[in-house]
């Protein structure tokens, strides 16, 4: 950090840093670090500590959405430059922290951008009791914004931890290319007559009439898939390569999460007769299923899919044709149970014989 600091220096006679991450990451706390550290190189150093506009959360519960009108109105980055031109005239190096510095419409010039990187479950521990609901709540959905919107941990020169979570690598549950021993880890709902561990896939021919799948628009209710899971109350990145060799209508394989027959979600590849296969999604609430879908235009007989949990929220990714991951789709399960069941499956709603091979499956924590 300080090093980067003095190169910087070397070829300026003044550099702005920006010091930016979530609500109670110690972001404060670390600009006062820096300006110490500095002023005994003997440089001059003033910071800059973002002010909200007045009444500004207040007057965002007066909208519909309030954490977007915060991330929209919160600060005023004109003064804020202001602020900086007159602090240059008598300091050589001028620090900017707070919320948001990193947005993509600030039109500020830093020379140095740190995030001090800190998980929400801290962030929220680590506010006063009267302030956690806040932080549970606005400030999340705000910071969730910001990430989708801007992505600033991408954007920055430096990242710096400063939460012990963060300390911990993230744990791997199941890696079947790295370590396929991971796989006895795992357990069947529904498990299929013909199934094996090969290195670092699971083989299986689907038994016939099973499905996923909950009264919306058909009426009927399937819940006998073939799928192989482990239990987790922790967010995490789950991601499975698939190989088949379909032979009958909506023969589908991919990946699942799962509280219980009523609410849990699935996305897969589905072959259809006489016509390229979809790549689909199907979220279950409350007993009733929604299912969005996307038509490929060419043949293929293997994808690669992810899924990515926080909290009660997923994001579907796929791969097809190894052209690159895309989003297919966001998703939300509402029960309040925190345990789910997450892992592949395979199904054959009209006959047997469908031929899968689930590849290099890893679900590994990520912390959020």
């Amino acid at each position: 950090m300080y090093n980067l600091i003095r190169e910087k220096l070397k070829n300026k006679d003044k550099i702005l840093i920006g010091i930016s991450g979530i609500s109670l990451s110690g972001k404060t706390t670390f600009a006062k670090e820096i300006q110490n550290k500095l002023e005994n190189d003997n440089y001059k150093v003033q910071v800059i500590s973002l002010v909200e506009n007045e009444n500004i959360i207040k007057a965002s519960f007066n909208y519909k959405n309030p954490s977007k009108y915060y991330y929209e109105n919160a600060f005023n980055f004109n003064k804020v430059k202001e602020q900086i031109d007159e602090c240059f005239k008598s300091n050589d190096i001028v620090i900017v922290e707070g919320l948001l510095l990193f947005k993509n419409t600030v039109k500020i010039n830093f020379n140095v951008k740190v995030w001090i990187d800190c998980t929400f479950t801290t962030s929220i521990n680590r506010a006063p009791m009267d302030k956690k609901n806040l932080c549970e709540d606005f400030y999340m959905w705000l910071h969730r914004q910001h990430f989708s919107i801007d992505n600033p941990k991408k954007e920055v020169d430096i990242v710096i931890k400063n939460d012990e979570i963060l300390e911990n690598e993230p744990e791997i549950f199941v890696d079947l290319k790295n370590k396929p021993s991971s796989v006895k880890k795992m357990q069947w709902l529904n498990e299929p007559t013909i199934w094996e561990v090969r290195k670092n896939e699971v083989y299986v021919e689907t038994d016939a009439i099973t499905d996923f799948w909950q009264r919306t628009h058909y009426g009927f209710r399937n819940d006998n898939a073939h799928m192989l899971y482990i239990e987790t109350e922790k967010d995490f990145v789950m991601t499975t390569k698939v190989k088949f060799n379909a032979i009958h209508q909506f023969d589908q394989c991919g990946l699942i999460v799962r509280i219980d027959e009523d609410n849990w979600l699935k996305t897969s590849i589905e072959y259809e007769l006489g016509n390229p296969p979809k790549l689909g999604g199907v979220v279950t609430n409350l007993g009733y299923s929604d299912w969005s879908t996307e038509e490929l235009d060419f043949q293929v007989n293997e994808a690669k899919f992810r899924i990515t949990r926080e909290d009660k929220d997923y994001k579907i990714e796929v791969n097809v044709a190894d052209r690159g991951w895309r989003q297919l789709r966001i998703c939300h399960l509402h029960s309040t149970e925190k345990k789910v069941k997450c892992g592949i499956y395979c199904c054959s709603p009209i006959d047997n014989g469908y031929e899968v091979s689930l590849k290099d499956l890893k679900i590994q924590e990520q912390y959020f």
